[in-house]
């Protein structure tokens, strides 16, 4: 089964201010690198996105929120919930941030 990867609003605010961040404070080519990176690991969860394991902000939001880590030591977290067909990534975090919390859901 092939799965819909959807981008919401905060997410897509999320890559835009972590690539702005990377721009401005490391290089453009760190930044584009990081963003294509990505690409490609939110593309990947449009087959078997539930290998990925239950993010620890789950129980606390009571919603099946799976996380895909990514980035070259693993450091951002893409979280996302699968609801039949169709893979919602809902935010992109560092590893370093603290857990969303349930009304930033």
């Amino acid at each position: 089964m092939t799965y819909q990867v959807l981008l919401q609003p905060t997410a897509f605010q999320d890559i835009e201010n972590i690539y702005r961040w990377t721009y401005d404070n490391l290089d453009a080519e760190t930044a584009n690198q990081w963003y294509y990176d990505l690409q490609d690991e939110i593309a990947s969860l449009q087959l078997f996105p539930k290998r990925c394991p239950i993010a620890p902000e789950a129980q606390a939001i009571g919603r099946e929120i799976r996380q895909l880590l990514v980035g070259k030591r693993r450091q951002y977290r893409v979280l996302f919930v699968v609801e039949e067909n169709v893979v919602a990534i809902i935010h992109i975090r560092h590893s370093r941030q603290a857990p969303i919390e349930p009304d930033a859901e």
